[in-house]
């Protein structure tokens, strides 16, 4: 009975993976078209940005992935106001660790973007890319 408990859980989970992967996708896809829709670029600006709009919220996205993970694994705790001095400690590194790595990426993409656009609209899209989108 147990055995059939953990495979149907892990069925589950192995069924909603490309779920997640292509939700993950679309919310990209969302402050892609959130950027487009509030700046005015040319049709070839466009087609370079695109690709490297996309490689930024990857890497922004794998950033945040193990600071997510340790959130959830301590949400229980959290909710029930049980978490321990090192948990907290733990979940304090671990978003200062996120929140360095995100700084380095846009301190990285910055400039991929001014190669492209001017100044102006660089500072802007990047402005616009950390907007959160719903």
């Amino acid at each position: 009975m147990m055995k059939q408990i953990l495979l149907t859980a892990l069925l589950g989970i192995i069924l909603m993976m490309p779920t997640l992967c292509v939700y993950a996708g679309e919310k990209d896809d969302a402050h892609i078209a959130y950027i487009f829709k509030n700046m005015r670029l040319s049709k070839e600006e466009k087609v370079k940005v695109k690709p490297i709009l996309e490689s930024y919220y990857k890497e922004i996205s794998a950033a945040k992935a193990a600071n997510k993970a340790l959130k959830e694994k301590y949400d229980a705790a959290e909710d029930a106001g049980k978490l321990t001095p090192g948990q907290c400690d733990e979940l304090f590194e671990s978003k200062q660790k996120e929140q360095r790595a995100e700084l380095d990426i846009r301190k990285a993409y910055y400039p991929k973007f001014k190669a492209i656009l001017p100044a102006m609209k660089a500072y802007q899209l990047m402005k616009l890319a950390n907007d959160k989108v719903k």
